[in-house]
C-alpha cells in the first residue's frame, strides 16, 4: 500500500478563492456539488460576468461606430507611420496571446485525457474483479456440481457397500454446502464492483473534450489568420481592407469573451473539486454507488495502517476452498476401489481442476481488490486534472482576455488609420508636343520659367491702356460672332522664321466699315498659316490702330486690358 500524499495546486487555490454568489447574492462554501442549485447558479455568475462584458463591449463599438460615422471633420492624408507601427506592435502581441492559447489547449487536453485514462483504469481493474468473481462462481457452481452428478452417477452404477456410501454421502453434501458458503462470501464484493459505473461519465467527458479541443483550436486559427491578415492592409494601405478585418476582430473580441466566461466557470469548477477532491469523490460514490463509508476510506487514502475490507470475505473463502479439497481427496479415496480407473481419474481431475480455479480466482480477486493500483490511477486522475487540466484551462483564459483586449485596441486604431487612408491617383500618361502644356522659356531645359500659350513669356512688353476715345462700343449688327482681336499682318511676320527673339506682330484694326465678311475671312486664314511659321519663337501680339475700330473686325475686343499700340 502506499501513502502519498495530495498536493493542493496554487491554481486551484486561486480559482476556489473566488467569491460564490448566486442569483439572490448568497454566499456558499464553495464545495463542489453539481446537485446543489445554489453553487450551480455561482458558477453561472462568473460565466455571466465576462459576457456581460461582452455586451458592453458591443454597446461601445456600436457607439464609435456612429460617432465616426457622423463626424463631420475631414482628415486629410497625412503621415501615420507612428500609428501603423503601434498597430503592428499589437498585431504582434495579439498573435504572442493566440500562441500561449494553443499551449493551454493542448496543456488543458493532455491533462483531461490523463484523466480519463486513469479512470478507464480504475473501471478496468473494476471489471477484472467482476470477471474474476464471476469465474470463480461458474467453477464452484456450475463445474463443479456437474462433476459431483457425474461422481454419484457412478457410485450408483457399481456396487459399493452400505458403509462407504454412508461416508461418501455427507462428503459430497459437504462440498455442496461449502460452494455456497463461497459464494456468500464474494456476493458483497461483487455487488459493490458492480454499483460502480463510470463508463458513462468516462464516455461523457471524452466527447465533451474532444469537440471543446477542436472548437478552440479552430478558433485559435481563425484568431491568428485575422491577425496576420491584418498586415495586408495596413502595409499597402488599403482602407476598405482595413475596415473589413476590423469588422472580424469586433466578432472575435465578442467570441473570446463568450469563451472567457464558459472557461473561467469550467476553471472555478475544477478549482473546487481539487481543493478536496476525498470528499467530492467519497460522496459522489455514496450517492451513486451506495458503498460504505470505510470502502471508498481505504481505496482513497489507502493508509498503510488500513486493511482490505474485502480481505476477511476472500481469506474465509480460500479456507473453505481447502476444506473442500481435503473433503474431495476423503470422497476419491472411498470410492477408487469400487470405479474404473480410466473413469475414476476423469472425474477426480474435473473436481480437482474446479477448485483449483476457484481457488485462482480468489487470490487475483485479493490482489485487484488491493487499494494501491486503484489509488495509483486515482492520484493519476488528479495530476492530470488539477495540474495539467487547470493549469492549461489558465493559460487558455490569459490567452483569451489577452486577444479580447489587443483586439479591441487594433479595432480603435485601425478605424482611426483608415480616416488617413485615401486612394492614391495613378498618373496618366502625357504626350511632350502637346501645345497646351508648360514650355521652358527660350527653349533652355534647365530654365526655371515656363511660360504657356496664351500668356506672355518673361522679358515681353505690357503697352498701357490706350485712351477711353478708342474704347468704343460695337453696336454694328453686321459683326462677325466670335470674332474678337483682329489678325497679324504678312510684313509684321515677314522674317518670323528667321527672328531668335521675341517676334512682334503688330494687329491692325481697320476702320472701314463696309469691308466685306470675306475678305476677314481670308484674313483668318493667313493668320492661320501666320502662327504657323512663327512656333519657332514666342510671338509678342500687339495691335495697330490705324483708325476707329471696324465692326467687321473679327479680332477686335473693346474689353481687352492690353494696350494696343504700334511698337517704337
Amino acid at each position: 500500500m502506499t501513502g502519498e500524499e495530495y498536493v493542493v495546486t496554487r491554481l486551484a487555490k486561486f480559482f476556489h478563492s473566488f467569491p460564490h454568489v448566486d442569483l439572490t447574492f448568497s454566499t456558499n462554501n464553495g464545495s463542489f456539488n453539481l446537485e446543489n442549485v445554489s453553487y450551480t447558479q455561482s458558477l453561472g455568475f462568473w460565466v455571466a460576468v465576462p459576457i456581460l462584458w461582452c455586451l458592453l463591449n458591443l454597446v461601445f463599438f456600436t457607439l464609435y461606430a456612429c460617432c465616426r460615422c457622423c463626424s463631420q471633420r475631414n482628415d486629410k492624408d497625412g503621415r501615420i507611420l507612428g500609428l501603423r507601427v503601434l498597430i503592428g506592435i499589437f498585431i504582434i502581441i495579439s498573435i504572442i496571446g493566440i500562441g500561449f492559447g494553443f499551449y493551454g489547449n493542448v496543456d488543458s487536453n493532455q491533462g483531461v485525457k490523463d484523466f480519463t485514462e486513469a479512470a478507464e483504469d480504475i473501471d478496468g481493474t473494476i471489471l477484472n474483479i467482476q470477471s474474476e468473481l464471476d469465474q470463480q462462481a461458474s467453477s464452484v457452481n456450475t463445474s463443479l456440481k456437474q462433476g459431483l452428478a457425474s461422481l454419484q452417477h457412478e457410485i450408483k452404477v457399481n456396487n459399493i457397500p452400505e458403509n462407504t456410501l454412508s461416508q461418501i454421502q455427507p462428503a459430497i453434501n459437504e462440498l455442496l454446502l461449502n460452494s455456497k458458503q463461497i459464494q456468500e462470501r464474494v456476493k458483497k464484493i461483487h455487488k459493490d464492483s458492480s454499483n460502480v459505473d463510470i463508463k458513462k461519465s468516462i464516455s461523457t467527458i471524452k466527447n465533451f473534450e474532444e469537440y471543446r479541443f477542436w472548437f478552440t483550436m479552430v478558433l485559435l486559427i481563425i484568431e491568428i489568420i485575422v491577425s496576420v491578415s491584418l498586415f495586408i492592409p495596413l502595409v499597402k494601405r488599403m482602407k476598405r481592407l482595413l475596415l473589413f478585418f476590423s469588422g472580424l476582430m469586433v466578432i472575435n473580441v465578442l467570441i473570446c469573451w463568450i469563451l472567457t466566461g464558459i472557461f473561467l466557470g469550467f476553471s472555478i469548477a475544477t478549482g473546487d473539486f481539487c481543493v478536496d477532491p476525498h470528499n467530492v469523490t467519497e460522496r459522489m460514490l455514496r450517492s451513486d454507488s451506495h458503498l460504505d463509508p470505510d470502502v471508498v476510506d481505504y481505496y482513497l487514502k489507502c493508509l498503510p495502517t488500513d486493511e482490505n475490507p474485502y480481505g476477511e470475505l476472500l481469506t474465509e473463502a480460500q479456507t473453505i476452498l481447502t476444506h473442500s479439497r481435503d473433503t474431495l481427496k476423503n470422497i476419491m479415496n472411498l470410492v477408487e476401489p469400487y470405479l474404473d480407473t480410466s473413469r475414476f481419474q476423469k472425474i477426480e481431475w474435473w473436481l480437482k481442476s474446479c477448485l483449483k480455479n476457484a481457488d485462482d480466482n480468489i487470490i487475483q480477486t485479493i490482489t485487484y481488490t488491493s487499494c494501491t493500483p486503484i489509488r495509483n490511477d486515482y492520484m493519476r486522475a488528479l495530476r492530470g486534472l488539477c495540474k495539467s487540466g487547470l493549469a492549461g484551462m489558465a493559460f487558455l483564459l490569459l490567452s483569451m482576455v489577452g486577444t479580447a483586449l489587443c483586439f479591441t485596441i487594433l479595432v480603435l486604431m485601425s478605424c482611426r488609420a483608415s480616416k488617413f487612408m485615401t486612394k492614391r491617383r495613378s498618373h496618366d500618361t502625357v504626350d511632350d508636343r502637346d501645345p497646351f502644356l508648360p514650355h521652358v522659356e527660350d527653349g533652355n531645359p534647365t530654365s526655371n520659367t515656363y511660360y504657356r500659350y496664351g500668356s506672355l513669356p518673361t522679358g515681353s512688353t505690357i503697352r498701357p491702356e490706350p485712351p477711353p476715345s478708342y474704347q468704343q462700343s460695337n453696336t454694328d449688327p453686321m459683326a462677325v460672332p466670335g470674332r474678337s482681336t483682329p489678325p497679324p499682318t504678312y510684313a509684321d511676320c515677314a522674317d518670323a522664321g528667321n527672328n531668335a527673339g521675341p517676334l512682334l506682330v503688330t494687329h491692325r484694326q481697320h476702320s472701314v466699315p463696309s469691308a466685306p465678311i470675306e475678305e476677314d475671312l481670308n484674313n483668318t486664314r493667313d493668320t492661320t498659316a501666320l502662327y504657323q511659321g512663327c512656333q519657332s519663337s514666342p510671338v509678342l501680339l500687339t495691335n495697330e490702330t490705324t483708325g476707329p475700330p471696324s465692326p467687321y473686325n473679327p479680332f477686335y475686343n473693346p474689353n481687352s486690358d492690353i494696350t494696343q499700340n504700334e511698337p517704337s
